[in-house]
């Protein structure tokens, strides 16, 4: 008798296990050899990952101060499960002098939880009933689909970004707030759902770019006006640099790139409800290369939404450890500051480096000012390949995946691993994702040499074939 239907795994779970194209080449990658300077120099230099390597010195010094007054022994039993009051007190603290907030933050208006990813997933269930619509501008971050939808049972609509003259911009917000109108019109036409929230990365990701303060009030009035949540992922938020004015443009005004503006300082000119509605989430893995500790805050003046966030934390509970560690770190507030003035600088002479690099080898890019990437432009090299064969579906052999699949796997072939644009639900092809905090500045300066000697293999071997 065949057993495995009888039990296997749930319909729900098993249409999770459908992660595609992207999950499986990561898993595929992480077994080739990988990128020692010492050990392995012709490995993998694996720039698909939002590492950020820029301060290891200086938290390793921290962590060392920090051991000797943390008693590890205490932080192993059980302890609050979305935070203690001191450290819900040291990030209203936090918030207030590093994200200029209309109004200040207090601790009533915060919970944690163990980081962004289970943050994305618990206010997609708590705010959107199954059957409901969340939109998200594109490109965006991989695996923003799966954590909005896998468990909470909405429907999500990309709205592409890619034709926008700048959809970040301070001057011109109508033509996003246009996108978003058609795009929750067309959502709600078929009368079979409601869109209850728009979701945005800020500063974004691949992208590099900042919403201004003029589009982040226009998104909230957006939402307002139509009865949605706008819940923003500030991930990144204090990951800022001056970009430099002789690069790329990247298809937008430089003069109106926007440092970054925070979604709690939406004004309070506004209407109550576009306080109400508005909901941030930030965590300690990008800017502080916390990922490990898994600490993430969610941050709304919704006394309702709170509650019902919190009511759920069961399934996200922080480690009495982290609540312990993140307490200290973030009730220091002047070595905050210090980590920040650092770190932005050396964040900034790291792009700048990496952005050389490009320049000096002719790779197109579109200028960041935040973020830890840079999104490169490979699409002049896609004709090299041949399209691929839909009836013969995906499989091992690079000629069953699209151009730029077949790209990625040339630039991996070649030493170096960087996201795809479709990862990121691009629909411009040939855009692809570059980490440049990853590795010191000069492994990341040999990978992009790497990169340059594989795009020139590829028009010598065009060459060849005439």
């Amino acid at each position: 008798m065949d057993t495995s239907d009888q039990f296997g795994p749930s319909q729900r779970a098993l249409k999770a296990q459908e992660r595609g194209l992207a999950w499986n080449l990561m898993e595929e990658l992480h077994h080739r050899p990988q990128f020692d300077r010492a050990k392995r120099p012709d490995g993998m230099i694996n720039l698909s990952g939002a590492l950020n390597s820029l301060m290891t010195d200086w938290m390793d010094e921290y962590v060392k101060e920090a051991s000797q007054e943390l008693k590890l022994v205490e932080t192993l039993s059980y302890g609050s499960i979305s935070g203690t009051p001191e450290l819900l007190t040291a990030a209203a603290t936090f918030f207030n002098t590093f994200f200029n907030p209309s109004i200040p933050i207090n601790r009533n208006q915060i919970l944690a939880t163990n980081g962004v990813t289970s943050l994305i997933d618990l206010v997609a269930w708590s705010i959107c009933n199954p059957g409901d619509t969340v939109l998200y501008p594109t490109p965006t971050f991989y695996m923003l689909n799966f954590n909005l939808a896998a468990r909470s049972g909405v429907h999500t609509y990309p709205v592409s970004c890619t034709e926008m003259q700048d959809p970040f911009g301070q001057n011109n917000p109508n033509e996003l707030i246009s996108a978003l109108e058609g795009a929750a019109s067309a959502a709600e036409a078929t009368g079979r759902t409601r869109c209850r929230m728009l979701v945005i990365c800020n500063p974004a990701n691949p992208q590099g770019r900042s919403y201004s303060h003029e589009a982040l009030c226009a998104m909230a009035e957006f939402c307002a006006r139509r009865g949605m949540h706008l819940v923003v992922d500030e991930i990144y938020a204090l990951s800022q640099f001056e970009p430099q004015k002789d690069t790329p443009s990247g298809g937008f005004d430089s003069s109106s790139v926007s440092r970054v503006s925070s979604v709690l300082g939406v004004d309070t000119a506004l209407a109550l409800s576009t306080h109400s509605n508005v909901h941030c989430l930030y965590g300690l893995s990008k800017d502080f290369n916390l990922g490990g500790l898994r600490m993430g805050f969610y941050v709304t003046r919704n006394d309702r939404m709170l509650a019902a966030v919190k009511k759920s934390t069961w399934f996200t509970w922080v480690t009495n450890f982290s609540v312990t560690f993140a307490t200290r770190f973030l009730q220091q507030t002047k070595n905050l500051h210090s980590y920040i003035s650092i770190y932005q600088a050396r964040l900034s002479d790291a792009y700048r480096s990496a952005s050389d690099a490009l320049i000096q080898h002719n790779i197109p890019f579109m200028r960041a000012s935040a973020g830890l990437f840079i999104f490169v432009n490979l699409g002049k090299w896609l004709h090299y390949f041949k399209e691929a064969n839909p009836s013969r579906g995906l499989g091992s052999s690079p000629n069953t995946y699209d151009k730029e699949m077949q790209l990625c796997l040339w630039l991996c072939d070649n030493g170096v691993f960087l996201n795809p644009g479709q990862f990121a639900e691009s629909d411009q092809p040939g855009f692809f994702r570059l980490v440049f905090t990853a590795y010191p500045a000069g492994v990341i300066v040999l990978a992009i040499r790497r990169i340059r000697k594989a795009l020139d293999k590829l028009e010598a071997r065009k060459i060849s074939e005439k």
